[in-house]
């Protein structure tokens, strides 16, 4: 707790010594507002000694300063609490993070109802009136487009692990990341909001918006990437020299850069998505809808003779999710069930005042309190 971390003249990323009758370990310090004052969480898992490669001598054990002995009453190793004590050491370590501020201020990222609210119409936003700068795109039989629901999104990131494993995502690791190149097509963001001791978490993933405007294809000079006659924006690798200029453009913040030929030693090929491209250096890369998935299902429902229905295709985000807070689907669809939470009193757009025009519908969270 920034508190307790005050009283102790620890700041982030400082080593700390943790000291119980049982012996010692040593930490980096990670402030966090929603801890208790007089607690200091540590998972379980990490202190590896024996493992070699990257998980030899990563993070500490809190098994080490944990009794042997069992609970009276359970008869159980006491695995949740131990009393210890705290002190700060000269080593300090630079704590490697793809999360950014976790104070959203008045950008309304993550927007919110009140439980009365929730089921009443919201209050029609004004809409731009000035002229596109481009033609409209028409979608003549298909227009991917996806809903997630933040009141059902418990961040988890199941859905950013299951990006990872089938689009043959590279795990850049730690150093990397410290440089700002971390690689994922979907993030989990956390924003916490705070008022004296009473506090909010909530969580949002972000991905490609898929953008009919989007500001990603005005700046690519060689056309790598574009839209598609059924709302995808697109990005073709073999074409893409990697000026970046997309992902300077782009204000969701969703593209990512190959800064090197990232390498599956054996046996970790095996896993990779026959389906997907591996991509190399230089190129530029973000979610696709899960492309692949939506070619085989076109495949299978043009062999039948009819369309793509509803329900017959499903990114590997929104399959994963234990919340079933991704639905995914043809907006073309009247019938859809993304069609039809796309039109719901809680939708709204990410950034909507930029006109981007996403193909992504958020569904704003309902609390109890929506000061907190």
């Amino acid at each position: 707790h920034p508190e307790t971390a005050g009283k102790l003249g620890v700041s982030q990323g400082d080593t700390v010594n943790i000291i119980s009758p049982n012996g010692q370990i040593t930490a980096p310090a990670y402030i966090y507002q929603g801890i208790h004052k007089n607690a200091v969480a540590l998972p379980i898992g990490q202190g590896h000694k024996l493992y070699g490669r990257y998980a030899d001598n990563r993070g500490a054990n809190p098994i080490e300063i944990l009794s042997s002995e069992p609970i009276a009453l359970s008869g159980s190793l006491p695995f949740l609490t131990q009393l210890v004590k705290i002190e700060k050491s000269k080593i300090k370590k630079n704590l490697v993070s793809t999360e950014g501020g976790t104070f959203q201020g008045k950008r309304e990222i993550i927007q919110m109802v009140s439980l009365s609210e929730g089921f009443k119409p919201s209050q029609k936003k004004s809409e731009h009136t000035h002229p596109d700068m481009y033609e409209p795109i028409e979608h003549p039989v298909y227009h991917w487009g996806m809903t997630i629901d933040l009141n059902k999104c418990t961040g988890c990131a199941s859905c950013t692990a299951a990006c990872f494993a089938e689009n043959n995502i590279a795990m850049v690791g730690e150093e990397e990341v410290g440089r700002g190149r971390e690689m994922q097509w979907i993030r989990i963001e956390k924003y916490i909001e705070f008022e004296n001791d009473k506090f909010s978490i909530d969580y949002i993933p972000i991905l490609c918006q898929q953008c009919d405007n989007a500001p990603c294809e005005s700046v690519c000079p060689v056309f790598a990437t574009n839209h598609s006659r059924e709302g995808l924006n697109l990005q073709i690798y073999n074409r893409c020299v990697g000026t970046r200029y997309c992902s300077n453009n782009c204000p969701y913040k969703v593209r990512r850069f190959n800064w090197f030929d990232n390498d599956f030693p054996e046996p970790l090929n095996r896993q990779l998505n026959p389906d997907v491209t591996v991509r190399e250096r230089g190129v530029m890369e973000k979610c696709t809808f899960c492309v692949q998935r939506i070619r085989i299902a076109k495949d299978k429902a043009k062999d039948k003779g009819k369309t793509v229905q509803d329900g017959e295709v499903t990114p590997a985000c929104a399959q994963t999710c234990p919340a079933n807070a991704i639905i995914f689907g043809n907006m073309n669809d009247k019938n859809s069930k993304v069609y039809k939470l796309s039109k719901d009193i809680r939708a709204y757009h990410l950034l909507e005042e930029l006109n981007t025009k996403p193909s992504i519908t958020y569904l704003k969270k309902v609390k109890h309190n929506i000061n907190l």
